[in-house]
């Protein structure tokens, strides 16, 4: 038996091959053009890995799109705004969307949906960014009959954006590859009015960019350390909610942290411990990994999760048996660094006789534990950290993370330079 949990994450940058003339959009007058956009967009994306701005050539096109979809939904969904701005690890304010579907006659496994986000400040021109997403194809597991039990699940997308100071509002249309539609406009509240003014912005205001903005460089250390990241690919406080401004968080601190520790070798596993199973992995971890992982993480899709999994104490065994094995591999490294949102397993205790076993292990343990939740329990990661007598930090804002990074470098053999 298989659970179910009513959500799963976008699969970006993958071209809808489907769209034609003849498609839904075209019977419906739909600008046919919006074929073409999303075949740029992948060609673009495809190589970037990431989510893309429409190009200045095609933003009337684009625009014409939006302002001329039917007012009235069509689509069984419902798209959120988020009105909660916070600065992201690049210095930049960050806004989301989700966007829940009921699946059954309209939305069905396999079907292509495109979100074209427009963002207009209140004294510019509007930004307009593409996002692909597509319903994974479920099994039928159920012995009641598949389609009785499609039509009471729900399937959760998300996106986002980053922007300057400023007031914005912001318009989502989403539409599926029939010609079906569905729209929702908000005024964003000012994000330089929200307790930041101290802080300087990365982004001018007015401006508006994708979610992750910036990629590693690959830059090694020949005198650097070995270093293992072991990336926590789970939604904050251990849900399976993997929202795209959660995903872009993580892949920012992991931008920000090789960038900044000198490493002559980089080794990478995303994994997550609820479905049992790793990610991605690269033993020399580059550039081109980086884009690899983050479409990895893009195509996570938390729909099932084993049986298996749902097992008393599966996830702390997974955990341990992970740090023993990259712990104690040939190339042991000198440092391990668990990377990822707090709370997973939060409350729950990590039997101590599980650890004793990889306490023999030379590398030092570190937990760069993003946005954990005040006054919790340790969780899983955490729990397992200070049995190896690591070093955990909770990291909440940016300044926090160059403060942990700055502990890190006091605490690792390798020279700063």
């Amino acid at each position: 038996m298989l659970y179910w949990p009513h959500r799963f994450s976008p699969v970006l940058s993958v071209c809808l091959s489907g769209l034609s003339a003849g498609s839904g959009f075209a019977k419906m007058g739909l600008l046919p053009s919006i074929a073409r956009l999303i075949l740029l967009s992948c060609l673009v994306a495809s190589a970037a890995g990431a989510q893309e701005l429409v190009r200045s050539e095609d933003l009337p096109r684009t625009i014409g799109i939006i302002d001329n979809a039917p007012s009235k939904s069509s689509l069984p969904c419902r798209i959120q705004l988020s009105s909660n701005l916070k600065l992201d690890f690049l210095f930049r304010y960050m806004a989301g969307f989700a966007i829940d579907c009921r699946l059954g006659e309209v939305l069905h496994p396999g079907t292509h949906l495109v979100a074209l986000v427009k963002v207009t400040p209140e004294l510019g021109k509007p930004t307009v960014l593409l996002e692909y997403f597509e319903i994974p194809q479920l099994r039928p597991h159920f012995p009641s009959g598949f389609d009785a039990q499609l039509s009471k699940l729900t399937v959760r997308m998300s996106g986002g954006f980053a922007m300057g100071p400023g007031r914005y509002s912001v318009e989502v249309l989403l539409v599926d590859d029939q010609g079906h539609t569905c729209r929702e406009l908000k005024k964003l509240k000012p994000a330089d009015d929200r307790g930041d003014k101290n802080i300087p912005v990365a982004l001018q205001p007015g401006a508006v960019a994708p979610l992750v903005g910036a990629r590693w460089n690959g830059s090694l250390a020949t005198r650097g350390i070995s270093l293992t990241i072991l990336m926590n690919a789970h939604g904050r406080f251990g849900f399976a909610h993997f929202h795209a401004w959660e995903r872009a968080i993580l892949l920012q601190s992991l931008v920000t942290l090789l960038n900044q520790l000198p490493c002559r070798s980089v080794r990478l596993i995303a994994f997550d411990p609820d479905r049992l199973q790793e990610v991605f992995r690269q033993e020399n971890f580059d550039p081109d990994g980086f884009a690899k992982l983050e479409k990895a993480l893009e195509r996570m899709e938390f729909v099932t999760i084993s049986y298996q999994a749902l097992k008393a104490g599966a996830w702390s065994r997974y955990l341990v048996d992970l740090a023993q094995r990259e712990s104690s591999s040939k190339e042991s490294p000198d440092d391990i660094i668990f990377l990822g949102t707090g709370g997973s397993h939060a409350w729950e205790k990590l039997p101590r006789d599980m650890t004793r076993k990889i306490e023999i292990s030379n590398a030092h343990f570190f937990y760069f534990e993003l946005f954990p939740y005040v006054g919790s329990a340790p969780d899983g990661v955490e729990q397992l950290t200070k049995d190896m007598h690591g070093s955990v930090f909770a990291i909440r804002s940016p300044e926090t993370l160059a403060q942990a990074i700055k502990k890190t470098l006091a605490l690792t053999a390798a020279p700063s330079n």
